[in-house]
């Protein structure tokens, strides 16, 4: 199951389980006092027979001085346990005082009251059973639309590669008959469009292999002379604080992070603004003099945008790359003055 399948999956389990169980509670909570109360009304009645005969280890006998307060036939909660008030043979003005114990009631109510406790949790278990079922069966018809569209997005990535592939053969071609700066641009587009049919192909990975030596300041040196010509009024730097940075990864993917983030680093950067990249052991930072982001927490959800420019895809890719190869992303931004963004292996 896919990320925003589990989050739709979970988030109708919740919104179907959470009412039903606290309606459930609801009335088994009524049914628990209701049955309390048959059971003390069932001592009630045991208490009675017991004047007839004395004949019960359960109850204790005393005899009390006739009071108005004292209702007859009626169960009371005293410090003794329960107790009820009983007419004696005689016209003495004495009442007869049925006790039966606090602690012979404490185990009758926790003997009851586990007994509730373990139907609740059948019950409950079966709810989200319930819930389970009901959300899996109410998300088919979303698992089949997504599946229609990512079968659509897999063809239309693979018919954008023809033509972009094509212009930049043709861009190459033209350039050794003369090197015209319309040409030039012609390519820079070209490898624009190609960069977004990479990103496309990454949009849902299962699995990436690690079997590459992958040399990341080559990577970083070849997408800084690819970005100085895309955007000329940027000003970027690498500073190296180690000679090289070797990891075991894949080429592939790691051009696909970096190429996203030194993208934004220019994209969203201010007029004649810089990036600073600096490469050291285990870690690379990219730091931009640009707009800022608003809501670092969001950035990396899929499809989210800070302004109408851009797909919302780049970074969302970056981040399920670096989940997937266990690359350890931080971000950090401030409005109007800059993002940094450090990758650590």
């Amino acid at each position: 199951m896919k990320k925003y399948e589990r989050k739709s999956f979970l988030t109708t389990t919740l919104l179907f389980f959470i009412p039903l169980s606290l309606f459930t509670s609801l009335v088994l909570y009524m049914y628990y006092e209701d049955k309390v109360k048959d059971m003390e009304e069932n001592i009630l009645y045991q208490m009675k027979d017991y004047t007839f005969d004395f004949k019960s280890k359960h109850f204790i006998l005393d005899v009390i001085e006739n009071k108005e307060d004292k209702k007859l036939f009626k169960i009371y909660h005293c410090k003794e346990g329960l107790c009820a008030y009983f007419k004696m043979n005689s016209a003495a003005p004495y009442l007869l005082k049925v006790i039966y114990e606090k602690k012979n009631l404490e185990k009758k109510h926790s003997a009851f009251f586990i007994k509730m406790i373990k139907f609740s949790l059948l019950l409950l278990n079966s709810l989200l059973f319930f819930s389970m079922a009901f959300a899996y069966y109410s998300m088919r018809p979303m698992k089949e639309a997504l599946s229609f569209l990512e079968d659509f997005l897999k063809d239309l990535i693979h018919d954008l590669n023809t033509p972009a592939t094509s212009i930049l053969l043709n861009a190459k071609l033209l350039k050794r008959r003369g090197d015209f700066e319309e040409i030039g641009r012609i390519e820079l587009a070209a490898k624009t469009i190609a960069s977004l049919y990479k990103n496309l192909e990454f949009i849902s990975p299962n699995s990436i292999d690690k079997n590459e030596q992958v040399n990341l300041a080559d990577i970083t040196k070849e997408k800084v002379s690819l970005f100085e010509k895309l955007y000329p009024k940027i000003k970027i730097d690498i500073k190296y604080n180690t000679k090289e940075l070797i990891i075991q990864s894949n080429k592939i993917a790691m051009q696909r992070i970096l190429d996203n983030i030194i993208s934004n680093a220019c994209k969203y950067n201010v007029k004649n603004g810089q990036v600073i990249i600096t490469i050291e052991d285990n870690k690379i930072a990219i730091q931009d003099s640009g707009i800022g982001i608003k809501n670092v927490k969001k950035v990396f959800e899929r499809y989210y945008k800070e302004n109408e420019t851009g797909l919302g895809i780049g970074l969302g890719i970056v981040k399920q790359l670096c989940d997937i190869l266990k690359i350890r992303i931080l971000i950090s931004s401030e409005i109007n003055t800059g993002t940094k963004v450090e990758l650590l292996f």
